[in-house]
């Protein structure tokens, strides 16, 4: 796993009229040439091909553990993907547009969006809510 530099934000979202991951998330416009032309489909493709080898987990900061995430990444990316989050909540990543998850783990809440997509190495991470990590994940593996 290397280092993260294209994050998809997103919120949380009930919007019936959509389908697939789009009834559960409204994407903000990120504004980079990066997340235009086909990146997020292509992600969500290589996702959906390779769901076996998935996992999903819970993952508490070290400095604010009631802070919790939802993790979705392949197996062989469970390992990093915590030292992964620190890093990306302490700003230590240059990442091509802007990531709030700091303002999520500082309790900034209302500044902050709720689920966030690495979309160049195809891994997920979201505010842990019940209802929606079962629905997303369900969504995922139905194509």
């Amino acid at each position: 796993m290397y280092k993260p530099y294209c994050i998809q934000r997103a919120k949380f979202a009930n919007r019936p009229e959509s389908s697939g991951i789009d009834r559960l998330l409204s994407f903000d416009y990120m504004g980079s040439s990066e997340f235009e032309w086909g990146a997020l489909p292509d992600s969500l493709k290589r996702v959906r091909k390779n769901i076996s080898e998935y996992v999903y987990f819970e993952y508490s900061f070290k400095k604010n553990p009631s802070k919790v995430v939802g993790v979705f990444c392949k197996k062989e990316q469970q390992d990093f993907v915590g030292n992964i989050l620190e890093e990306i909540a302490e700003k230590k990543f240059r990442l091509k547009e802007f990531c709030d998850l700091d303002k999520y783990i500082k309790g900034d809440e209302k500044y902050a969006n709720d689920f966030w997509w690495d979309i160049e190495q195809d891994w997920f991470f979201w505010k842990s809510v019940p209802e929606f990590n079962l629905k997303f994940v369900e969504t995922l593996k139905n194509k």
